[in-house]
């Protein structure tokens, strides 16, 4: 609609400017020359002419009705990084120029609430491509890409495991225990991938007199380092917090003590469940046990504020009065945006660290950002080809992290056409992904308990012992209550 309104408005332009120029009479020198017309007026209908023929020809291809979250509708200069972030219609000009063949209508939406407005969209019929990270609802979203990987020649399923990742190629797959009846149906490929950081402040080691972790550090290692950097520093004589906490993405550190496990399931019927074996092993489980221990330890570390979000605003300045950020939901985002920017002083002083494993090997988050054709498509044929193109075009990906996503890492197997991944750190980042990614058929059924509990341990209000217990109710109660609602 803006592109032919726009089309309209030029061309009335256009015509107004070949009257005004008829006017002033100049036409008598195209009479003289007897040949081409090389008049102002001649010049607009020329412009006239080519506009019209290049408006017809866009009119004749597809339309193609895209989503993304998180783009502004101008051109914004990053605070931080100084990086220019592209508006929305420089985007979707791009991304025309990358996909030629369709018309790209291009549609954003603000990241807080994003799934509700995400959902509102999609069920109202108003885009073809939609996006989704992790949430529950998508088999009601969007149509099940299975055909398409079946006939398709280019991506396909013979061709994923070439074109993406690993853990990409895995949580293709949609695995839910509330929709048991779309196990192993695709409804997404994906484009990026978180990629967490913890990130330190070697200063405030270096006064204390703690050696600095390692990548073989672990998790409960970085809390013993905590604890003996709250206080006074020795060297300044401030008040130093050993770290800073936040419930959002909490949960994923369960994963670097071993306390939730991984499930596999060819049905998703948590009626199939070995509940001694996923729920029952909670209630005396060391390693849950040793999770809240540290949790609550870390918390004593941190400032007052930490149950709401406050207390960590000078980190990454001269004042920083916090040994590790473990709020990796915020501090990695900020912190690559110093290193986009070249800022040696805070990347020399600010030390990113990869999330511990456990003894299994493995860490979270495992989140992948897709694209997907919705159940509402004009032409989900055409809405397929702009999907492939979306997600396997190293320009596209690279042209989107740049702007849009510089915390984010690409979910593409080769990155050699991403420029994104000449920085050191998100090779480690998305090596680190591909060899330690948790990977399991479903967590919501710990990850939802365990959210509610990280909330009382933050406010302070549990015991270890007594975490363990809320924690096993809440998993119990999330297994039982979901099988009745379902029938099972």
């Amino acid at each position: 609609m803006k592109k032919k309104t726009l089309s309209i408005m030029l061309s009335i332009a256009l015509g107004v400017s070949a009257l005004m120029t008829g006017c002033g009479g100049s036409g008598t020198q195209t009479a003289e020359r007897g040949g081409e017309d090389k008049t102002s007026e001649g010049r607009a209908e020329g412009a006239k002419d080519a506009k019209d023929a290049k408006d017809a020809a866009a009119s004749e291809k597809e339309v193609v009705r895209v989503v993304v979250p998180g783009i502004s509708e101008e051109t914004t200069v990053d605070p931080i990084s100084g990086i220019k972030k592209k508006g929305l219609g420089e985007f979707e000009a791009f991304l025309e120029e990358q996909i030629p063949d369709y018309d790209i209508d291009l549609v954003s939406i603000p990241w807080d609430g994003w799934i509700q407005k995400m959902e509102t969209l999609v069920t109202s019929g108003e885009v073809d491509v939609g996006f989704y990270t992790n949430q529950e609802a998508v088999p009601g979203w969007y149509i099940d890409l299975t055909d398409y990987l079946n006939k398709d020649t280019e991506v396909n399923f013979n061709s994923l495991n070439q074109l993406f990742i690993d853990p990409a190629v895995f949580y293709a797959k949609y695995n839910s225990f509330n929709y048991p009846e779309n196990t192993g149906q695709v409804f997404g490929l994906p484009m990026t991938m978180a990629s967490n950081i913890i990130v330190y402040d070697k200063q405030l080691f270096e006064n204390w007199g703690v050696e600095t972790p390692t990548e073989s550090t672990t998790f409960t290692e970085l809390v013993d380092m905590a604890e003996k950097m709250t206080g006074k520093n020795p060297v300044t004589g401030a008040t130093n917090y050993g770290g800073y906490l936040f419930s959002t993405w909490m949960e994923w550190y369960a994963i670097s003590y071993d306390a939730v496990k991984t499930y596999k399931s060819d049905t998703m019927m948590l009626s199939d469940m070995d509940t001694n074996e996923y729920v029952e092993y909670v209630k005396n489980s060391p390693e849950v046990l040793n999770y809240f221990t540290d949790m609550i330890r870390l918390v004593n570390c941190c400032p007052e504020g930490v149950a709401t979000g406050n207390g960590s605003e000078k980190f990454f300045t001269d004042e920083n009065d916090i040994a590790i950020n473990f709020d990796t939901n915020n501090v990695g985002t900020n912190y690559m945006k110093y290193v986009y920017a070249g800022d040696s002083a805070i990347c020399d002083r600010y030390i990113p660290l990869l999330v511990p494993t456990g003894k299994n090997g493995m860490e979270g988050f495992p989140e992948f950002f897709r694209f997907s054709i919705t159940k509402s498509a004009k032409n989900p044929d055409a809405a397929w080809e702009v999907i492939k193109k979306l997600t396997t075009t190293p320009e596209i990906v690279d042209f989107y992290l740049t702007n849009y996503a510089q915390d984010k890492v690409t979910a593409l197997a080769d990155t050699s056409k991403v420029t994104m991944m000449d920085y050191e750190i998100n090779k480690k980042r998305h090596d680190y992904q591909i060899n330690a990614m948790f990977k399991t058929d479903d967590y919501w059924f710990w990850r939802t308990p365990l959210q509610a509990v990280n909330n009382q341990i933050l406010s302070k209000q549990l015991t270890a012992e007594a975490a363990r217990e809320e924690f096993y109710k809440g998993v119990s109660d999330w297994v039982n209550n979901t099988k009745a609602q379902l029938g099972q």
